[in-house]
């Protein structure tokens, strides 16, 4: 990473984490020319824990971070989704280089207007599922600014965020949360997400999905990934994974060592089978007796500069 991507990161950081959080008052519903930076915005809805299953809530104030490119647009963007751990260099990481490649780009912070601050240890504080409606509230806020083309948008998501960018790809979730005539996602990028989850409504997605993860990771494997992009091949959809040798967990989450974390949520080894992507699971009884505690990230040089060179590839083709 440059030294400029270093400063943008810390800026991010410093823009959200040390933000107060955000109300609906706040919520902005159109944007001008000039907005950037943090941004607050409103969820369609929210997804609540029921009986068993995920019900309709009212809508949750959010924030987002967005960083524009030199000039007048119209730019192309990406909406990023950052990972159990809140936000930090593995989403933030890719701002420098998206927006050097001329793409908009918005980090989405699921958590401040949650009141949270990690899920990693508690698994069951947020879902991804729940943070679906995060992405298309992001999407609404962006389709109204004057300098993003509205044409070319694409969501982008790390680990939870990740399998976040996966639940939000199912045409299930466009139906529900994109307007009929409006803006759409173009082109959806999970980066290590869990594909443990099998429900009805993944086998159905409403643009290209474009998997990318490590070899050795050990908390969200790439088989149940590779066994999800067969299935939607062979269904006639257009998914594609990249599986980077030698990376574990995180594998672009620049200088961060790799690192044994004894204490986070692992459901590794858990094929959890759902009626619907909001429940209830059929077989809990088998998914509390196989989650674990303790999972490997950190940083490959490598697979990074594979995968953001790989990506921007992907984005070229795919939104244009």
């Amino acid at each position: 990473m440059t030294a400029r991507g270093v400063v943008a990161v810390s800026l991010l950081t410093a823009l959200t984490t040390g933000a107060c959080a955000p109300t609906l008052k706040d919520a902005r519903s159109r944007l001008t020319a000039e907005d950037r930076g943090r941004i607050a915005f409103a969820t369609p809805d929210s997804l609540a824990r029921g009986e068993g299953r995920l019900v309709p809530a009212g809508p949750v104030a959010l924030s987002g971070d967005l960083t524009l490119p030199a000039g007048p647009g119209p730019f192309p963007a990406v909406v990023l989704m950052h990972g159990c751990g809140g936000l930090g260099n593995a989403e933030g990481g890719w701002v420098d280089p998206l927006v050097r490649a001329g793409y908009a780009a918005f980090v989405v912070d699921s958590f401040t207007g949650r009141g949270l601050t990690e899920v990693c240890r508690n698994a069951r504080a947020l879902s991804p599922i729940q943070r679906i409606p995060d992405t298309y509230g992001a999407l609404r806020l962006l389709a109204t600014h004057p300098r993003l083309d509205t044409r070319r948008l694409a969501l982008m998501g790390f680990s939870h965020g990740g399998s976040v960018t996966v639940g939000a790809a199912t045409r299930w979730a466009h139906e529900r949360y994109a307007p009929t005539a409006g803006a759409a996602f173009r082109a959806f990028f999970p980066f290590y997400p869990g594909c443990g989850t099998v429900y009805p409504e993944r086998m159905s997605i409403s643009a290209p999905l474009r998997i990318h993860i490590g070899e050795l990771d050990d908390w969200t494997p790439a088989a149940p990934c590779r066994e999800l992009v067969q299935a939607l091949r062979g269904s006639g959809q257009d998914a594609e994974i990249t599986v980077y040798s030698g990376a574990h967990h995180s594998f672009d989450n620049v200088g961060r060592p790799v690192t044994w974390l004894p204490l986070v949520d692992n459901g590794a080894g858990c094929a959890i089978e759902a009626a619907s992507i909001l429940g209830p699971v059929n077989n809990l009884s088998d998914v509390l007796g196989c989650l674990r505690k303790g999972a490997t990230l950190g940083w490959s040089a490598t697979a990074t500069e594979q995968a953001r060179r790989n990506v921007l590839q992907q984005l070229t083709t795919l939104l244009r």
